[in-house]
């Protein structure tokens, strides 16, 4: 299946705002998913049709999946550590999408979870994202999980920030000592793979790692990104116990703080993934690293 209707939710998202308008330009009509005529008014265009709501209205769901060929599942709690939140969004609100799927035979189902899932450290949006991928179960659908690791383009709150700052500043605090290895992944790359997923029946019922084809540490990696936008910088590192310590303030006294407790997490360990399974399957080649930030910010390493 190379075109048809897709639901889209979280199409407002910094994934979902990129997804809609690529799929649509790949020959697929979309039908996005947003909470408000605000968010979703930059999505309005050809081949695209807007559904209000959120993942706890059913009447909604319902409308938005009816006579739809496929689901891409991208709404999620990304910002908080507040542990019942994440569980209303990412588990019951994946529950609720899965009834309004099986109410409206709408059985083909791309579940975007992620790395922190199959993390061993993990908090709330982990611990929800693991638990959430069960909600898609059943010998009915149709499911292919992507579990993307950190994805770097513009429109992302969370690089966006950290690009910024390693952009101005010589010394870059960070939890941990800057040893960890992180996989991140183009945003480009990522819209292919989902793409490709859709138009491929092989991939039902596999879990795809998304990461980059290479590893690098966090403090070379703020080195490069640092050498991209024509400032030197290097990685200051903060003690793990404090850096945790102050994500969990930050996500008791702000409803969506600059960084959570998985995302300080992710600094603590290493990203360990295979992207070989998605290489094989989907022909899914993803740029390196160097290429790609190059690309992001128009200039060469």
């Amino acid at each position: 299946m190379t075109e048809g209707l897709v639901a889209v939710t979280g199409a407002t998202g910094f994934v979902g705002s990129y997804l809609v308008p690529h799929l649509v330009a790949q020959g697929w009509k979309v039908r996005a998913y947003a909470r408000s005529e605000k968010k979703a008014a930059g999505l309005a265009g050809p081949g695209v049709e807007v559904v209000r709501g959120d993942l706890s209205d059913s009447t909604a769901l319902a409308r938005l999946v009816s006579g739809c060929d496929a689901v891409v599942h991208l709404a999620a709690v990304a910002d908080s550590s507040d542990p019942k939140l994440n569980h209303e969004v990412n588990v019951v609100g994946s529950r609720n999408l899965v009834a309004a799927c099986r109410q409206e035979a709408v059985l083909r189902i791309l579940n975007v979870s992620s790395t922190c899932a199959g993390r061993d450290l993990q908090d709330a949006y982990g611990s929800t994202k693991l638990i959430a991928e069960e909600e898609f179960t059943g010998p009915d659908l149709r499911v292919t999980h992507l579990r993307p690791t950190m994805i770097y383009g513009h429109g992302s709150k969370e690089f966006d920030l950290f690009a910024g700052v390693v952009g101005r500043l010589p010394r870059v605090p960070i939890p941990g000592d800057g040893r960890a290895v992180l996989r991140p992944v183009y945003l480009g790359d990522f819209l292919e793979l989902i793409e490709r997923v859709l138009g491929h029946e092989g991939s039902v019922g596999a879990t795809y790692d998304v990461a980059g084809p290479e590893s690098i540490t966090i403090a070379d990696f703020i080195e490069l990104l640092a050498r991209v936008q024509g400032n030197r910088a290097r990685a200051l590192g903060i003690p793990a116990g404090a850096a945790i310590f102050g994500a969990r303030v930050l996500g008791k006294l702000q409803k969506a703080p600059f960084i959570n407790v998985d995302q300080v997490m992710a600094f603590l360990q290493d990203t360990v993934v295979d992207i070989q399974p998605a290489r094989n399957d989907l022909s899914w080649d993803p740029r390196p690293l160097e290429e790609g930030l190059g690309e992001l910010f128009g200039t060469t390493t």
